[in-house]
């Protein structure tokens, strides 16, 4: 009985031991959840600028040149970095131990951005980059059934926080042309509101490719240029607005018509180049040269000296007092022949016979830059008495037919009401 009472009154100790511990235990763990709670509603209304920014993210940061110190860290970001699109494997492109890049700055802020070249990955390839002399040679486009490599622009910026500064890979562009390549620098589309593109080139089968990278509100925009023997385009700034323009040529054969030379003047809308108009070469070449044989024939001098002499040259030798003759005189020159004596052209139209002018056939875009820039072909023309038995005089020698040589050229914009004139010498 007595042990019975024993055991009963440490029975009691013991509950209420245990009763004690569990409420401080419940106590310690409402205190600890609530610190827990407090913590996290603090740390989550924290605006960035208060109190100590130790472990703030990194921001970017607005820079117009950068350190040696910063550059080699850029290198550094670059050369660790590989990038994988479904299942290729793409590694900067290096010179001299260094990434091909170009920095240019961001056309919606003053941030500045980093276009790197990288190139897909080939078995011989080292796994920290490609070489820029393995990408540039020429072989690799004629090598048989292997395909050109694909090549990316992966875009850093440079972030900075209190802890670290850093570049970050921000997107990847794939670039549209495969082959051998051949440079990556920076151009200036738009001169008035600052808008930089990416100019990268490529040699391929073809010939030589281009594509433009430009930045838009949503990504960016690609333009392909080919420079071929059918499909080439010139960038230039056609009507001084400080935008440059695209002008493509483009061969098409046309059946029972011969190859017509499309040419078309892409225009930039901001953020991409689009299409504004087409003319035709050949076509609109055989109406002008059409139009100035009828004039000549007709002999009406003066409309055919205003209808093919360029506005600003007519323009200075009408301060000159040149008159029409003599510019004619300046457009056909006979040519020196054996035994052949020359007649001038104002002779031959001073005949009252009927006279032909006849032009060789155009089938196809005659025009090509000459030494001068100038997009122009020489052409003979053959001037003809048409009635046989009757002929003029020249040094006591009867003629009635002489070859003249002239100068044809197109105007710096073809895409003018009038974009064909005759050269004065």
């Amino acid at each position: 009985m007595l042990n019975f009472l024993r055991k009963k009154k440490v029975s009691l100790q013991n509950r209420t031991l245990y009763c004690r511990g569990l409420k401080i235990f419940s106590t310690a763990s409402l205190k600890i959840i609530i610190f827990l709670v407090l913590t996290l509603l603090i740390s989550c209304t924290s605006s960035p600028g208060s109190g100590s920014d130790r472990n703030a993210a990194s921001k970017p940061i607005s820079k117009s040149s950068f350190t040696q110190e910063e550059m080699e860290l850029f290198y550094s970001n670059v050369a660790v970095k590989k990038i994988i699109r479904g299942n290729r494997v793409f590694l900067p492109v290096t010179n001299n131990k260094k990434p091909v890049f170009v920095a240019c700055p961001s056309n919606d802020n003053d941030y500045i951005e980093f276009f790197v070249l990288f190139a897909e990955n080939t078995s011989e390839n080292n796994v920290s980059g490609i070489s820029i002399e393995a990408v540039s040679d020429l072989r690799n486009i004629y090598m048989e059934n292997i395909s050109p490599r694909q090549f990316l622009l992966a875009i850093y910026r440079y972030y900075e926080s209190s802890e670290e500064k850093r570049f970050i890979h921000e997107q990847s562009i794939g670039l549209e042309t495969r082959g051998a390549f051949s440079s990556l620098k920076e151009i200036v589309i738009d001169k008035n509101n600052k808008i930089h593109g990416i100019s990268a080139n490529f040699v391929t089968e073809e010939g030589v490719h281009e594509d433009i990278v430009v930045k838009r509100k949503s990504g960016y925009s690609i333009t392909g240029i080919k420079n071929t023997i059918s499909d080439s385009t010139r960038k230039e700034d056609l009507d001084n607005n400080g935008v440059i323009d695209l002008i493509r040529y483009e061969k098409v054969f046309v059946d029972g018509f011969g190859v017509e030379t499309f040419i078309t003047l892409y225009k930039f809308n901001g953020e991409k180049f689009i299409p504004e108009k087409t003319v035709n070469t050949v076509k609109d070449l055989r109406t002008f040269i059409n139009e100035a044989r009828l004039h000549l024939e007709a002999k009406r001098v003066d409309l055919f000296v205003n209808k093919v002499v360029a506005p600003d040259v007519l323009r200075r030798f009408n301060l000159s007092e040149i008159i029409s003759g003599r510019i004619l005189q300046r457009i056909f020159y006979p040519v020196k022949r054996e035994s052949a004596h020359l007649v001038d052209i104002n002779t031959m139209l001073s005949s009252s016979d009927n006279i032909s002018f006849i032009f060789p056939e155009i089938f196809e875009n005659p025009f090509r830059v000459d030494s001068n820039g100038v997009y122009s072909f020489t052409t003979y023309v053959r001037v003809l008495l048409r009635n046989g038995n009757t002929a003029i005089s020249s040094d006591n020698v009867l003629v009635n037919e002489e070859i003249y040589i002239v100068k044809i050229y197109m105007a710096d914009n073809p895409f003018d009401e009038r974009k064909f004139f005759f050269f004065v010498n």
